[in-house]
């Protein structure tokens, strides 16, 4: 055999090997579509990613149907999508525990940064900082003093091992020093904090401003350095001085490692036609969301640059791995 041959030969077996693929990836979806959701049923991701399905159901005339794989911090639903074939027909709706298992999580049976690929971002919010109404301050400076003034003797309360990063991240910005109490999810913190049983928590717009609007609670602070609004009046934490906190609560599609390139870009386009929607945007800013969309690329940058912040804070809090 020539080499001229060989070579031929070597060529025709990488067509054939890879030809399954492109026609897949030319004739995706082709069939049902499940999005897997690593939290509860009607929750706010819950009912975000069903909005979604509908929408990308009525699209691509497939069913594509949302299922709810709960517990370990996210990690059932997210090692479910990972270990799935990579063909586009098995994807995660992404929240921001995605990025904190490496900063949590000790010897994970996959690294979701890794072993997932980012779609499209779908939504992004602003964490808001609450402080209980019982506290002697309105702002984020009143705050701030109150505290270093009576070191020790305040609390801050936390829902989740990724929000508890969260309040680390602004405690450490603050230079603040206070107790750390942990609740078993966000209605029981919020209740806490309007009874003045801690001091502060950072959680949603759409869980604080019913609060804040009751008077048993003040919102201070918003993260980042745009205003939400909703609750234009709040100043964000760029405005208070505390520059770098800047979390965002975010929601996003992700695929198994080596899905096509192509299926990928198919998801994220029509992902893009579904933030641009009227009825989403209005649904979404109802629970305090903003809806937006990116590229594959764009939001696999931003899950591993988020990944390596969690680290960092995680290590500066002294929480060991579990």
């Amino acid at each position: 055999m020539t080499l001229f041959s060989r070579a031929l030969g070597i060529m025709g077996a990488g067509l054939l090997a890879i030809a399954p693929i492109a026609v897949q990836a030319a004739d995706y979806p082709s069939g049902q579509v499940r999005i897997i959701v690593p939290l509860p049923t009607g929750g706010s991701s819950d009912l975000v990613a069903r909005l979604l399905a509908t929408h990308l159901g009525e699209k691509w005339k497939q069913t594509v149907i949302v299922d709810n794989r709960v517990g370990a911090n996210g990690l059932i639903g997210m090692t479910a999508v990972a270990k799935s074939k990579p063909d586009g027909l098995t994807l995660l709706f992404g929240v921001p525990s995605v990025t904190t298992v490496r900063a949590l999580v000790k010897d994970a049976a996959i690294d979701p940064v890794k072993d997932l690929e980012g779609i499209s971002l779908v939504l992004e919010s602003p964490y808001v900082v609450a402080i209980s109404a019982k506290v002697p301050a309105r702002t984020a400076q009143e705050f701030a003093a109150y505290a270093k003034a009576n070191p020790g003797k305040l609390n801050y309360g936390t829902y989740a091992a990724g929000n508890r990063l969260i309040a680390e991240l602004y405690r450490q910005l603050s230079g603040l020093t206070m107790e750390h109490v942990s609740y078993k999810g966000e209605p029981l913190a919020m209740a806490a904090l309007a009874a003045g049983e801690v001091h502060m928590v950072i959680g949603t717009a759409v869980t604080m401003r019913e609060r804040a609007a009751q008077g048993v609670i003040r919102i201070i602070a918003v993260s980042g350095d745009k205003r939400i609004p909703s609750m234009p009046e709040i100043p964000t934490a760029a405005e208070n001085g505390l520059k770098g906190f800047d979390p965002i609560l975010w929601f996003g599609v992700h695929a198994p490692a080596g899905t096509p390139p192509d299926i990928k870009k198919t998801i994220s386009g029509e992902i893009a036609q579904f933030v641009k929607r009227k009825d989403v945007i209005d649904r979404l800013d109802s629970f305090g969301f903003a809806a937006k969309s990116s590229t594959p690329e764009e939001f696999q940058a931003f899950l591993a640059r988020d990944a390596e912040t969690w680290i960092d804070v995680a290590k500066g809090a002294g929480i060991e791995l579990q």
